[in-house]
């Protein structure tokens, strides 16, 4: 007997994927094995760049070290609270809620969102060193291999989106989204990690972003919410030099910066916008 994934559609031809065994299958008999660390891998050969794109080891152990002190759990708590204040009572609905983490990493904000209710939770990133990493702490949610851009899951299958600083594809969010269902999107505000900046250019130049405007043009999501967060902490050497080793600012620094690194105070500011899906 065969136990459906129900939302997860196969990445060869569309179908419903079902848990068979060790692995999930199609009604096509295109079949994909859980690894040993207990994720799927639906990345297609045709949809790689790189024999192993994403982020690689060092930046998802740096990432998944530097979460792990809680220093951004300030993010987790405004989003809910954020999500309580409007009235947007998704996760207190009695019917099953599916929440997808897009670009989840390590999958910490996968399992800590809402850890309290229920909620199937399911994680993807293009990167299989992170997905390994989330499947294997995290044995009460589904992870998968995939593509932001061609999401391997059923036309209005999900009632929550989560994507949190990684790429993203509207059209593909619209498509997944049920009806009244919700879309998080977190960037970073202006000054966040300043501090960092400024100690590899010349001049600081503020985070810009265009989502608000294109999530604003597209004809399938309206905004209901944005706020901004932000939190200037006390980090230590270590924390530093994680928190830098998990962003595209370690590829600024020479070896020789990198290493006289050191505890600093540094700015850590997010904006929160929360779109809903209309028909």
């Amino acid at each position: 007997m065969s136990q459906s994934y129900v939302i997860i559609s196969c990445p060869n031809c569309k179908s419903v994927l079902s848990k068979v065994g060790n692995s999930l299958k199609c009604k096509h008999a295109h079949s994909f094995d859980f690894a040993k660390e207990g994720y799927v891998n639906l990345l297609l050969a045709n949809q790689k760049k790189t024999s192993s794109p994403g982020d690689n080891r060092e930046m998802i152990t740096a990432r998944d070290a530097f979460l792990s002190t809680g220093h951004f759990d300030f993010l987790i708590e405004g989003i809910e609270s954020i999500l309580s204040l409007s009235n947007l009572d998704i996760v207190e609905s009695s019917d099953s809620i599916n929440m997808l983490d897009l670009g989840c990493g390590s999958g910490y904000y996968t399992r800590s969102i809402f850890s309290n209710s229920k909620i199937n939770r399911v994680g993807v990133d293009i990167s299989k060193f992170a997905v390994a990493k989330a499947a294997k702490k995290d044995k009460n949610s589904t992870y998968l291999v995939g593509s932001v851009f061609d999401l391997n899951f059923i036309e209005e299958s999900v009632d929550l989106l989560l994507n949190i600083f990684s790429p993203i594809d509207l059209n593909e969010v619209s498509r997944v989204l049920k009806s009244n269902g919700y879309f998080i999107k977190v960037i970073p505000a202006e000054n966040h990690m300043r501090e960092v900046a400024e100690l590899v250019y010349d001049k600081f130049i503020s985070h810009k972003s265009n989502i608000k405007e294109e999530i604003l043009a597209h004809p399938k999501l309206e905004i209901v919410k944005c706020q901004s967060l932000t939190k200037r902490m006390s980090l230590s050497t270590e924390d530093v030099k994680n928190l830098v080793t998990m962003t595209p600012y370690l590829y600024k620094f020479t070896e020789e910066n990198f290493d006289s690194l050191s505890e600093m105070e540094v700015t850590i500011s997010f904006e929160i916008i929360i779109a809903r899906f209309i028909q």
